[in-house]
């Protein structure tokens, strides 16, 4: 019998432990990236909005309104990531998959995995939407539409109001 037909091992359980503390170290380093905007952007909008207010410079509400979308954009982003490796995590956790031990890819994710639990936009869509722009419901999540929703309307509001 050669070395080529030979099924490889069955994998270690504590190489199995060691990939899931990977896997959830990445989740948690996406979790403070998400917090990080957050914290970012508030004193960002709040000179932003504060100064259109008391000096009725538009401009200078839409500069916020701008900076709200992008830390929205940058927020989203993490949070798929999340979502993806958060999957990962329960597709090395259950061991019904074959994935490398110690990957790291959120594209081992077997085809089985929904698309909305990866984050990412429905089947049909194209490749490219999917890699620019997260999914709509990590747009839509408690984490990022309802609270940069309330923001931009806001400097919407501010930019209507000084005009």
């Amino acid at each position: 019998m050669s070395d080529v037909d030979a099924t490889p091992p069955p994998p270690d359980p504590e190489d199995r432990r060691k990939h899931l503390d990977f896997i959830q170290s990445v989740v948690t380093r996406m979790s403070a990236a998400s917090s990080n905007a957050k914290a970012w952007l508030l004193p960002v909008v709040t000179a932003a909005y504060g100064y259109a207010l008391t000096q009725k410079a538009d401009s200078v509400a839409l500069l916020g309104l701008g900076a709200t979308l992008l830390f929205a954009y940058l927020d989203a982003n993490y949070l798929r990531q999340e979502k993806r490796f958060r999957s990962l995590y329960k597709a090395v956790a259950s061991g019904r998959y074959n994935i490398a031990t110690f990957s790291l890819q959120p594209d081992d994710l077997p085809s089985e995995v929904p698309t909305k639990e990866k984050g990412d936009w429905p089947a049909g869509t194209p490749r490219w939407i999917n890699r620019l722009l997260p999914g709509p419901n990590v747009w839509l999540s408690w984490s990022v539409g309802v609270f940069y929703v309330p923001v931009a309307l806001l400097g919407v509001v501010i930019a209507c109001i000084v005009r």
